[in-house]
């Protein structure tokens, strides 16, 4: 029936041209209709579209934004199905023409497509040809894509058939043993900006600063900014040691307002030089405390944020080769097991479902990662065969036994334009299929296990798989899942699972899990670089403490171009001054106890922020403004849809 509607537009549009239109029987069928539209110039059938959107954009009746977004959909569906060649075309200029968004995010929304070409947007259209407009799919695209439409209810749906009735025994988590441990090394958000400039505008008005494209275009400039930054050379790192390069005049270009210093700025991405010592202080750090780390995990984001004008898919390839030598240089042998983050791919944030026909658009990149992370020795070839297979996630079994899971997290993406398609269903992609299985299988022969992903479920998640993930980790916790590790955020922060919905489930009776979300080595946007490591029981594989190191990167603003100084920030464990039994790992009834200080206490909250940015020059002022307010919603909500239901809670009580 909605195919019928569907074509049914189109034949009204069709006629509405100024050609002569030839007869359609009454049961046609598509490719009838198809024939039909190739009497028609690309122009006409264009335009057609464009006038039909334009004029339900300016409509005199009273129709809602939302059902504006919906029937948009609708008539983009119609195209989708005779000409998605057509579909960027004609949504970018509609889009365009009517102001609906700056011509860039209009040019980024609908007309991003895959390796071929920058712009000829087959992700949007691929979207819509498979898209059921006026359900699910649409009430969901419509809020998140466009803001237009009230979020929808979440589908009432289980993944429980996947797995057996859930034993007694496994309610309970193994015990550690006695002060036997072993070191991990966490590292994330890299955001390499190849086109970092020293001497570039650090406080621009347009895309990312710190670039030869960068300008500020409000300043009314008569005088440089920061007259007292002195760190303007050209330096670099060579066979692990620093370099440093000749002094650069910047000050004589007066077209730039802030320049960028040697090791980056608040307001950009990180140079290879401050990735190169960030790497360089872990390599040091352990050789001058004779700690070794067993392997290191990445939870993602090598590529930078300039995605809408200047991040092509060449640019893509070379930041996550750069990046992953980087480490192999600077690590050594040390295995690291990886996740790609949303920017890890070209386009932006998107990767398509194996089983209809969108493949072939993103395994380049599995392909690639998989050849890289054999080659450095981090995966064997057996693993890497299935990482280059099955790209939404993989898993590896370390020396000592613990498996990994690397789950790609753009599979719940809300920028991804293939999670909008079906996405009532609860496992379009597979991916929590894989997860499931490779539970039962560890669960089967009592293997614990760390999961990593790179985009929590409380945040950027869309809410459906997000409740999925939360009932797959209820049901492994706290016996198989040993722990799980986010990044994204570029903060310092944990999240806790509850069972049971709303506030009043958040008791310490009631914990089941918490997640670990890394702070980042690109400070963008107002943080400083961090890094961390964990001493890990070597029995149980829980986390008995971490280590936070940072550099003040306004330090190296003023310091004549001398390297950055990495130093201790804090442990986990003593942080807090949270009393807790030294035998104990630190599980998600300890940072229930976190939280509850959070929540408690201006202090604490101020601490938390503090943490978070890693004592940035702006971090919040807990005490005399609100930006601190929604803290608590954050660290005790496990998916979408219990973050939402708390901010509303809090928002009504202010």
């Amino acid at each position: 029936m909605l195919v019928r509607l569907l074509l049914s537009t189109i034949l009204v549009l069709l006629e509405g041209l100024t050609l002569a239109s030839p007869v359609i029987p009454e049961n046609h069928v598509l490719s009838e209709v198809l024939d039909y539209s190739t009497v028609y110039s690309d122009n006409s059938v264009a335009q057609a579209f464009v006038d039909e959107l334009i004029a339900l954009s300016h409509s005199s009746r009273n129709i809602s934004k939302c059902d504006q977004c919906v029937t948009r959909l609708a008539v983009g569906k119609s195209l989708s199905l005779l000409r998605p060649d057509l579909v960027p075309r004609v949504f970018t200029e509609w889009c365009q023409r009517t102001k609906y968004m700056s011509n860039s995010t209009c040019l980024a929304t609908f007309s991003r497509n895959t390796v071929k070409s920058s712009y000829t947007g087959t992700n949007f259209a691929d979207m819509l040809s498979l898209m059921d407009p006026f359900g699910y799919d649409g009430q969901l695209y419509c809020n998140y894509k466009e803001s237009a439409c009230p979020k929808p209810k979440t589908p009432n749906v289980t993944l429980s058939h996947l797995w057996p009735k859930k034993e007694a025994k496994h309610n309970i988590a193994p015990v550690p043993a006695a002060n036997d441990t072993f070191n991990v090394l966490h590292i994330s958000d890299f955001h390499i900006e190849m086109d970092y400039k020293v001497g570039g505008e650090a406080n621009c008005s347009l895309s990312m600063c710190c670039t030869p494209s960068s300008v500020n275009a409000f300043s009314n400039i008569t005088s440089h900014g920061q007259k007292d930054w002195n760190s303007f050379y050209d330096s670099s790192y060579s066979d692990n040691s620093f370099v440093k390069g000749d002094l650069l005049d910047v000050f004589k270009n007066d077209s730039i307002w802030s320049p960028a210093t040697t090791f980056g700025n608040y307001k950009c991405d990180a140079p290879e030089i401050l990735i190169n010592s960030s790497l360089n202080s872990i390599a040091n750090f352990s050789s001058e405390n004779n700690l070794d780390f067993e392997f290191a995990i990445f939870t993602g984001d090598l590529v930078d944020h300039d995605e809408l004008s200047l991040t092509s898919y060449d640019v893509t390839v070379k930041s996550e080769e750069v990046v992953f030598r980087d480490i192999k240089n600077k690590l050594g042998d040390v295995p690291v097991y990886p996740v790609m983050g949303n920017h890890d791919t070209f386009p932006y944030g998107e990767l398509a479902q194996e089983n209809h026909g969108f493949l072939n658009y993103f395994s380049w990149n599995a392909e690639l990662m998989a050849d890289l992370w054999e080659d450095y020795g981090w995966l064997d070839a057996k693993q890497s065969q299935y990482a280059r297979k099955h790209y939404t996630g993989f898993s590896v079994e370390t020396k000592m036994g613990l498996k990994i899971i690397s789950l790609n997290s753009n599979v719940w993406y809300k920028k991804n334009h293939y999670a909008y398609w079906n996405a009532s269903q609860p496992d379009t992609f597979g991916q929590f299929e894989f997860l499931v299985n490779e539970l039962v299988e560890s669960e089967s022969k009592d293997q614990r296990v760390w999961i990593i992903a790179h985009i929590p479920f409380s945040g950027d998640a869309l809410p459906l798989p997000a409740k999925m993930f939360a009932e797959v980790v209820e049901r492994f916790s706290p016996y198989t899942i040993a722990n799980i590790f986010f990044g994204h955020t570029h903060l310092d922060q944990f999240e806790i699972l509850y069972s049971g919905p709303g506030d009043d489930a958040k008791t310490i009776e009631n914990v089941v899990a918490s997640s670990w979300i890394s702070q980042a080595v690109t400070p963008w946007v107002n943080n400083n670089p961090s890094w961390r490591y964990y001493t890990v029981d070597k029995k149980t594989f829980s986390v008995m403490n971490a280590y936070n190191y940072y550099t003040r990167l306004n330090d190296t603003f003023t310091n004549n171009g001398a390297e950055p100084v990495w130093e201790f920030e804090y442990s986990s464990r003593d942080g807090y001054n949270i009393t807790w039994p030294e035998t104990a790992p630190l599980n998600a009834t300890y940072w229930h106890l976190v939280a509850s200080k959070i929540n408690g206490s201006v202090e604490y909250n101020q601490l938390y922020e503090n943490y978070a940015t890693r004592f940035s020059p702006y971090v919040p002022d807990c005490a005399n403004t609100t930006d601190c307010s929604l803290n608590y919603c954050y660290l005790t909500s496990f998916t979408v849809d219990q973050y939402d239901d708390c901010v509303a809670s809090v928002q009504k009580k202010q």
